[in-house]
């Protein structure tokens, strides 16, 4: 749970995995560039002024100082928790580090994490790959305009990428006197001593990265969309492409901002599902064991979905605007925020179009988008005579409730959520409200709520979310995963 206000104000913190990773196309401090011989020298009287005063403190929590950073979130503990909590979820959810179908196989060697923050999820990618034995060979190469990420491995640098190691490790001891702490310490994680890490000090609106083209064998993009402005997306889109080799992998993990809500349906792998039908007795009919050998791909990861709690989407997927009254608020002040910031507040619907854009140079493009509802949900538990939705028509069902329910001991369905599915969708919702948390001065600047009104709303939302079960109607976080192979 988040730490308290008091708390968060005494931890000026520039310490963790990827609320710095977020901020970091948006940058912080002049310093913290990657300057080019082309760059204009920086104002002497900025740049002193931006060393002297990186962060400031706006109702007890910590943000950058830049007046350019479009970044709304916080840069102390309380969102670095959040945002390891949100990792941690989507690889769950995902089922691995890389969803890539190019790399099912074989990992690939050379990986670039952009806005890498303290390189946690490169760091949770090379232990998946050496519990496997594939780890060997493979190099991870994080780039960032803030130096959190562990410095390069001693034996992997060259001279240049040394000289950036030990900026970063004098700007981290910059940051920590200024209390902002160190990037290690904060995360918590430190890489594998045999971890081929390399960590390179940019600011990612600068075009184009210190790396020749073709360098790296994976793209992997995850969680910025919040520092990604309209003007932004065709060049960074267009700075990937030029990164990776041919044959190489461009991958995008992203979670939409505001939430809607799932409305009642019949999921498309159970319209014609081939799942073993039940006899009266309730075991599995004579011959259903063939049906279940001949499950389709879809259906297997529409069955492992709802075995989490969450629902595959498809353009078919009911999805409306939420119920609670609270989210109704939220979704239009944030979305309001975002749009004077130039930032979007549904990135999952733009991703697939932005990509699709890109057709001549990438081929073999590939989605997984999910639903994860906020608690369980009252047509899941009733399950019979709910009005649901069928190739988008409504109609009166009469089968009980089909997803995310525990089978019995006698093999026929029970009522509530299994263990797993009941945590994850716990998991989900603290990270959404820790979210509305840490996004509070936006939000309360365009509600135009006093701190006392502010407070009154947080403490009754919270209640209602946490406590009242307010999100029992469907409302849920979208999530997604997208990916092209470059040709």
């Amino acid at each position: 749970m988040p730490l308290s206000s008091g708390t968060s104000s005494k931890i000026s913190g520039y310490d963790g995995s990827r609320a710095e990773s977020v901020s970091s196309i948006a940058g912080t401090t002049v310093s913290s560039r990657t300057f080019l011989s082309s760059d204009p020298l920086p104002n002497p009287d900025q740049l002193a002024n931006n060393e002297a005063r990186p962060f400031v403190v706006r109702s007890g929590r910590t943000y950058i100082s830049d007046p350019t950073l479009a970044y709304p979130l916080p840069v102390d503990l309380e969102e670095i928790h959040r945002q390891t909590l949100r990792t941690l979820l989507l690889l769950q959810l995902f089922g691995k580090p890389i969803c890539s179908p190019e790399f099912a196989d074989q990992p690939p060697k050379r990986i670039l994490e952009i806005a890498c923050g303290s390189g946690v999820w490169s760091m949770l990618c090379y232990k998946h790959y050496k519990k496997l034995g594939q780890a060997d060979g493979i190099s991870f190469t994080g780039i960032d305009i803030a130096p959190l990420a562990p410095p390069s491995s001693s034996g992997n640098s060259d001279s240049s990428e040394g000289r950036r190691s030990n900026r970063a490790s004098s700007s981290s001891a910059t940051l920590s006197a200024a209390g902002g702490g160190g990037a290690t310490s904060s995360s918590g994680m430190q890489p594998d001593p045999q971890m081929n890490w390399r960590f390179v000090q940019h600011d990612c609106r600068k075009f184009p990265f210190p790396f020749p083209d073709g360098s790296f064998d994976l793209i992997m993009c995850k969680d910025v969309s919040l520092i990604t402005t309209t003007a932004m997306q065709q060049p960074l889109i267009d700075e990937y492409i030029r990164l990776v080799a041919p044959g190489g992998a461009i991958e995008i993990w992203e979670s939409d901002h505001t939430l809607r809500m799932l409305r009642p349906h019949v999921p498309e792998h159970m319209q014609n599902s081939s799942a073993p039908a039940a006899g009266e007795d309730g075991q599995p009919a004579e011959g259903s064991e063939d049906n279940e050998v001949e499950k389709s791909p879809e259906e297997i990861e529409a069955a492992e979905a709802a075995r989490m709690g969450a629902y595959v989407m498809t353009p078919n997927t009911p999805l409306s605007s939420p119920l609670n009254h609270f989210l109704v608020e939220y979704n239009a002040w944030l979305s309001k925020a975002l749009e004077a910031r130039s930032l979007s507040s549904m990135p999952c619907t733009l991703i697939g179009p932005i990509m699709l854009q890109e057709a001549e140079t990438l081929t073999a493009m590939g989605n997984k988008r999910l639903a994860v509802p906020l608690s369980e949900v009252r047509w899941e538990r009733e399950g019979v005579g709910g009005v649901v939705t069928k190739d988008g028509k409504a109609f009166i069902s009469t089968k009980p409730s089909f997803s995310n329910l525990q089978m019995d001991a006698n093999g026929g369905m029970g009522k509530t959520l299994g263990p797993e599915a009941r945590a994850l969708r716990r998991t989900t919702l603290i990270t959404v409200v820790q979210m509305i948390q840490s996004l509070e001065h936006i939000l309360r600047d365009v509600s135009g709520k006093s701190q006392d009104e502010w407070d009154a709303w947080l403490g009754k939302m919270m209640n209602d979310l946490v406590e009242g079960n307010g999100t029992s109607w469907g409302e849920c976080l979208e999530v997604g995963v997208w990916w092209a192979r470059r040709r």
